[in-house]
């Protein structure tokens, strides 16, 4: 029975199932007998369980104690069909704009998960729920030869690093990713983007860091600084309340940016 379930979801070109389509792969069989044989199956190093009810098969040439799956299948295993998308860092990392991703995986998604934070297969896992309205964006990328995840497009990408930049590595990071993707950025998609995020301050941050490293302004940009309000925001989000005020884009500069102009602006060659 476990090298039938094995062939059964292999030939099915799932390397992650749940309890539930175990199930209905086997409606004649007794439910605690199945139970029985996937815990010998997680004894044996066939496969490993994630969480509760989710079990990822072991390839035969891994190591069952040392083996861990790669972070954006591990995201995929854990939504187990529920939407979600990659995101923040994570994302940044995938289309190549930032070189290492930070410790946590980040997953977006639609529903509120807690705890938000977890450790799961020893990679530590976070969840951020996204209301309705800014859980957008996003669609299947191949992170591997067999396997695609859902992942935040480009420009979305780029709009959720504005929104919290501490969960991109920080503002810096931010800036040399709006940067590095100008080049690959649907101007049209972004500010469609921006007007749907519905977040003032991050249009704000994103005009302000395009002005700052001299790329390309437009009657758009203008338009869009024009419907940001008078209200004052920070630059940094995770920092202090101080700095000087740029009353043009309605931002207080609390983070020394001059200095790092040139790192910024330096492209990074994965």
């Amino acid at each position: 029975m476990k090298w039938e379930i094995i062939k059964q979801f292999s030939a099915e070109n799932k390397r992650f199932f749940s309890y539930g389509d175990v199930i209905a792969e086997y409606p004649d069989k007794d439910r605690s007998y199945l139970s029985k044989v996937l815990a010998e199956m997680v004894r044996a190093g066939m496969l490993m369980k994630l969480h509760r009810n989710v079990y990822h098969i072991i390839p035969l040439s891994a190591n069952p104690h040392t083996y861990s799956p790669d972070s954006p299948l591990l995201a995929k295993s854990i939504m187990n069909g529920k939407e979600y998308y990659i995101a923040y860092s994570s994302a940044l990392h995938i289309h190549r704009l930032m070189d290492q991703p930070e410790s946590k995986m980040m997953i977006a998604t639609n529903r509120q998960i807690q705890p938000s934070i977890k450790t799961i297969a020893g990679k530590e896992v976070q969840f951020i729920y996204h209301t309705f309205g800014r859980f957008f964006g996003y669609g299947e990328m191949w992170v591997s030869t067999q396997e695609q995840v859902m992942v935040s497009d480009l420009e979305k990408t780029i709009v959720d690093a504005v929104s919290k930049p501490q969960l991109c590595g920080g503002i810096i990071a931010v800036g040399k990713a709006i940067y590095n993707s100008n080049e690959r950025t649907e101007l049209e998609k972004m500010f469609y983007y921006l007007s749907r995020n519905r977040s003032h301050a991050a249009k704000k941050r994103y005009l302000y860091l395009s002005d700052f490293l001299g790329m390309e302004w437009t009657s758009e940009h203008e338009r869009m600084l024009k419907e940001c309000g008078s209200s004052i925001s920070l630059l940094d989000p995770s920092g202090l309340a101080q700095g000087s005020k740029n009353s043009r884009f309605g931002l207080k500069i609390n983070i020394e940016l001059n200095p790092l102009k040139d790192s910024m602006t330096q492209l990074w060659c994965p």
